[in-house]
C-alpha cells in the first residue's frame, strides 16, 4: 500500500473496518473485560503510554491504536456520501472541495482494490 497522510489512513481504516467483526469493538464490553490498555484506547491516555504494537488489520490495513477511536466523524461521513453517490450512481461535480476530492480518491482506490468495481 502506498504511504498516505495521517488524515487519509483514518479514512482507509474506517472504510476497512466498516467489513469487519463490529461486536468484537464494543467500547462498553471492551471496557468491562479491561481491554482499553491492550487495544491502545484513544480515548484512555494510560492507554497511550502501552508500547505500540498492531491491534487491529484487515487485509494490508492496520493500525496501533483501537479503530474505533482513531476514526472521525469526519471519515464516517466522507464513507457514507461515497457509497450514497456510488449507490444512486451520482457523479462528483467540481462543486465539492479539495479534501472531499482527496477523500473520494482514495476510498475509490480501496473500493477496486476490495473488488467492488461492478458494485453499486
Amino acid at each position: 500500500m502506498r504511504p498516505f497522510r495521517r488524515r487519509t489512513k483514518k479514512l482507509i481504516v474506517a472504510f476497512h473496518f466498516q467489513f469487519s467483526n463490529p461486536t468484537a469493538w464494543k467500547c462498553d464490553a471492551c471496557r468491562r473485560s479491561g481491554l482499553e490498555l491492550k487495544r491502545r484506547c484513544g480515548w484512555i491516555p494510560a492507554a497511550q503510554q502501552t508500547t505500540p504494537h498492531v491491534v487491529w488489520a484487515r487485509k494490508q490495513v492496520s493500525t496501533d491504536v483501537c479503530p474505533k477511536s482513531l476514526i472521525t466523524g469526519e471519515s464516517i461521513s466522507f464513507i457514507e456520501d461515497f457509497l450514497a453517490r456510488k449507490r444512486l450512481g451520482l457523479a462528483v461535480t467540481e462543486e465539492i472541495s479539495a479534501r472531499k476530492a482527496e477523500a473520494f480518491l482514495s476510498l475509490e482506490e480501496q473500493w477496486e482494490l476490495e473488488g467492488l468495481s461492478g458494485a453499486k
